[in-house]
């Protein structure tokens, strides 16, 4: 799909807002909502680029953040046909740094049960009966990566109508659901939109928190298919929270990604999202992001 068909099916997308306003607490997000500051491939985005933030002026980013970022970059440069989106938001700041792939759509693989998690969050704290069973579902789909709790989800919570709300509730614009009904390892989403929803979710009511954020920290090293899960953000620390994806293959390409929150008190909601040549195994293509998340976690973890 070239990028004039994704354009054309965002901008329907954003034309349902007016709808979506009536069922979420926050409005339709966009690139005209957003303080930016382009430089050498890298920006920042003041809180008034996230909806229900409050009014202040555009936050610095932190050095440390800016020095890893560009680490990151340029790690990336150097590999042979792989591309790797990074971004980083401090939640302390409010101040987001994206590298140069930052807004680069990404299909999601199984990071999109982390959108669907938190949709089901969101509206659980509006009134959303969410059983425990359900609680369960959410556990597996985060923690073990667990497909079929994810295929679950999807049926029980309108997968596709999740990945909208959420779009819509954070103000995202590179995140859509899949063309292909229940193919949710098919939605779109970008560096920088994924590390704007991780950074909700600290800031959830504490029942919902826990709903996403426990199993996220207690994720073991082993999936539910056998993957091993400690690569990238999950390599160099236990504590931090994590939703790896891995996915094969769309147009010849393995995706693989690694999401989540770091440093002291949750600071950074950090992505490395990455897309690489299906000639690469799981585990090659694990290594490169282990190794693209290495300066984000000397520097902020």
């Amino acid at each position: 799909m070239d990028h004039s068909d994704r354009r054309f099916r965002r901008a329907l997308a954003l034309l349902g807002c007016s709808v979506l306003l009536a069922v979420t607490t926050a409005g339709c997000g966009g690139q005209g909502d957003r303080t930016a500051h382009e430089e050498s491939g890298q920006w920042w985005v003041s809180r008034a680029g996230y909806p229900d933030a409050p009014a202040r002026a555009r936050p610095s980013p932190n050095p440390a953040v800016r020095s890893a970022v560009r680490q990151v970059d340029e790690y990336a440069d150097r590999l042979s046909g792989s591309t790797v989106a990074v971004a980083v938001l401090d939640r302390e700041s409010g101040a987001a740094v994206g590298g140069e792939h930052a807004d680069e759509e990404f299909t999601t693989a199984s990071v999109s049960k982390l959108l669907v998690a938190m949709d089901v969050a969101e509206r659980r704290r509006e009134g959303l009966r969410v059983s425990s069973s359900d609680a369960e579902l959410i556990r597996r789909a985060l923690a073990v990566s667990d497909d079929g709790a994810m295929n679950a989800l999807w049926d029980r919570f309108d997968g596709a109508g999740a990945i909208s709300r959420v779009a819509v509730r954070y103000g995202l614009t590179r995140t859509l659901p899949p063309e292909v009904p229940g193919r949710w390892g098919d939605t779109r989403t970008s560096a920088r939109d994924v590390a704007a929803v991780l950074a909700k979710v600290p800031e959830l009511p504490a029942a919902e928190r826990d709903l996403v954020l426990s199993p996220l920290e207690e994720a073991p090293r082993t999936a539910a298919e056998g993957f091993d899960q400690q690569y990238g953000l999950k390599a160099g620390t236990r504590r931090a929270a994590v939703k790896p994806g891995w996915m094969c293959c769309s147009d010849g390409r393995r995706s693989v990604h690694s999401a989540g929150l770091i440093g002291p008190d949750r600071r950074y909601a950090v992505a490395v999202l990455s897309t690489q040549p299906s000639s690469k195994s799981y585990s090659q293509a694990s290594e490169v992001v282990t190794e693209a998340a290495a300066p984000l976690l000397r520097r902020l973890g």
